[in-house]
């Protein structure tokens, strides 16, 4: 694919998504013939039986979907209705093909590219399927896709390759009008009646979660470094290998986007133009380098925030790169840089002493975990059996072991431990029978990190539904913020009529600043990102939309929109995009058509276990 399409490959996906027809599970299992009522639903001469539907929900799975049991079932009854208009469209496909397929298929050729018979007996006892299951589903497979190819072979006029482009790639100037959230507040009246329906309607909101106050005992090799001795023969051996930490060193994050192999001059501005909206970003917001590295870097340093450890100044870099790293101070982000292989922007996280005296410090520090880490083993042991022999107090353990017991403050729910980053196994540990029911110690837990933790509950308090008394304050709160939001949605809608209509109330705008769709799609939900894409200008006359997706609602003057030209291969490549799309739109018109014309027989099975 083209780097137009490749580039902005997810906002078309979301087009693509807005389509209300799911395909998710077609072609998954072949669907079977009619039977004796022993099925969901028949439609026409074809019957989804619960055998079908938990296949078509495991292939789904297997193949990395995550679609629901009722959405896979939905598939399926396109897939159904589908089968019976490609019967009434007298699309077929013979015995005869059905046997090419399978004979041409590459996956059963031998080493000689000849079709094998054993390797296919083989590929069907893996799949516990009989060769008529199999020439089913093959059977089922082509007539769908067919059904679809149709559907999705109108011509595409060169105007519409260009408005979807447009959408999709250009950038974007825009400002912003955000609702004084205040002003609405107080137009909101509370009284006992309103808030107890809000109450009602809103019950689950008010549950006192499950909560823990717990004391713990935490081993981790840093901290037991500092019972370990090291001589400073043990460090001057290992300085002696290390002289590279002598020169100077910084720890650095990067973000990375390669310049395409292929597409041409073309193909490399789109990566440019791509980079350097991370550059801004990054310069922008210097704080949030780590989430613009993991939404923008290509490297595969990105799912950790770009992080690339210790750079040290001795040709590690290609030149440009390690001058651009070793002009920086310490958080600063430098501007975009082209290497050799794609379009990079630093940020310095820390500049690094590298003294002699410092470089042995950290050796020391260093070696001495190494040896914390053979202590741990042993004291974890040790630790446990002491624990579960004394398990309803960790005082006198705190004190045999030399470990400070600790105190995890205030009331702690599962979602205030994970908000906290407390490991996983501790946080099951805390809310598990032995620990939060029975209020005994827990058994030593392995961190992830090497640090291993012994817990204990100090007081439990179960999950409960509040009162409304007992939640009155939080409810009256949440009902002012709920209202203020709808007063504020409606007063934007109207204030968003009157734009449209060409008039000009009194807002407070931000300053206009470009976009790009990229960064649009990473920033807000997909309703908001969408409603901005079909805002556009013309005429030049800017085009306006209401965002309601978070916090209170703004309304948004997209004021014009950056030219894009794809050529002729983009060109191509967008067409077949829109044909799916296309396609797609007039094939859920056509299965509206076919739900109406083709009655539902609802079978003995369910759909979910009973």
């Amino acid at each position: 694919m083209f780097h137009l399409i490749e580039k902005y490959r997810k906002p078309s996906q979301f087009l693509l998504g807005c389509i209300a027809l799911s395909f998710v599970g077609f072609s998954a299992v072949s669907l079977t013939s009619l039977g004796s009522g022993n099925y969901i639903v028949q439609i026409g001469e074809k019957t989804i039986t619960r055998e079908d539907l938990d296949r078509a929900l495991h292939n789904t799975r297997n193949s990395g979907g995550s679609g629901s049991r009722e959405e896979v079932f939905q598939a399926l009854l396109n897939q159904a209705y589908l089968l019976e208009g490609a019967k009434k469209m007298g699309v077929a496909v013979s015995d005869e093909q059905i046997k090419q397929m399978i004979v041409d298929d590459p996956n059963f050729h031998d080493q000689n590219g000849d079709f094998s018979p054993q390797i296919f007996r083989n590929f069907l006892q893996s799949n516990r399927m009989s060769e008529e299951q199999y020439t089913d589903r093959l059977r089922d497979q082509y007539l769908t896709f067919a059904l679809q190819k149709i559907f999705a072979n109108g011509s595409i006029p060169d105007t519409q390759v260009a408005q979807f482009a447009r959408s999709v790639a250009a950038a974007r100037t825009i400002r912003l009008a955000v609702a004084d959230e205040n002003a609405f507040a107080d137009k909101v009246m509370v009284n006992d009646a309103e808030l107890q329906k809000f109450y009602r309607a809103n019950q689950k909101a008010y549950r006192q979660q499950q909560a823990v106050k717990y004391q713990y005992l935490l081993l981790s090799p840093k901290i037991l470094a500092e019972r370990e001795n090291v001589s400073d023969a043990e460090i001057d051996e290992i300085f002696k290998q290390q002289q590279d930490k002598l020169k100077p060193t910084r720890r650095v994050s990067m973000i990375m986007v390669p310049i395409p192999v292929k597409g041409g001059d073309a193909a490399k501005a789109a990566a440019r133009a791509e980079a350097e909206a991370a550059a801004q970003a990054a310069k922008a917001a210097p704080e949030q380098f780590a989430a613009i590295a993991q939404r923008f870097s290509k490297d595969g340093s990105a799912a950790k925030g770009g992080d690339i450890g210790d750079i040290s100044q001795n040709g590690t870099l290609e030149k440009p790169l390690e001058d651009a790293v070793f002009a920086l101070n310490k958080g600063e982000v430098s501007a975009l840089i082209e290497g050799s292989f794609g379009y990079y922007v630093f940020q310095v996280n820390d500049i690094l002493d590298n003294s002699p005296a410092a470089v042995k410090q950290r050796i020391a520090q260093d070696l001495k975990e190494k040896k914390a880490v053979q202590s741990l083993k042993k004291l974890r042991e040790d630790l446990g059996d002491y624990v579960i022999n004394n398990s309803s107090e960790l005082e006198s353990a705190a004190k045999k072991f030399g470990v400070p017991l600790q105190s995890g403050g205030d009331w702690l729910t599962r979602a205030g431990a994970a908000e906290q980053k407390l490991p996983e196994a501790v946080i099951e540990a805390l809310f598990g029978s032995d620990v939060f029911d029975k209020k005994h110690n827990s058994d030593p837990i392995s961190a992830a990190d090497g640090s291993v933790w012994v817990l204990r509950a100090s007081e439990t308090r179960p999950e409960a539904q509040l009162s409304f008394e007992q939640a009155k304050e939080q409810v009256k709160a949440d009902y002012i913020r709920s209202e203020s939001r709808r007063l504020a949605t409606e007063h934007n809608k109207k204030l968003l009529a009157e734009l449209q209509a060409g008039k000009q109330p009194a807002l407070n705008w931000t300053n206009p600043q470009p976009v790009m769709p990229e960064q649009l799609r990473g920033m807000m939900p997909p309703a908001d990102y969408l409603a901005i894409m079909k805002a556009q200008p013309k005429d030049g006359k800017p085009a306006y939309a209401l965002l309601q997706g978070t916090g209170m609602p703004q309304l948004v003057e997209v004021q014009s929109l950056s030219e894009v030209k794809p050529n002729a291969e983009e060109s191509a490549a967008i067409k077949e995009q829109l044909a799916v799309i296309q396609g797609n739109t007039l094939i859920e018109a056509y299965l509206q058509k076919l739900r109406q014309e083709i009655p539902a027989k609802q079978g003995r099975q369910k759909l979910e276990d009973q």
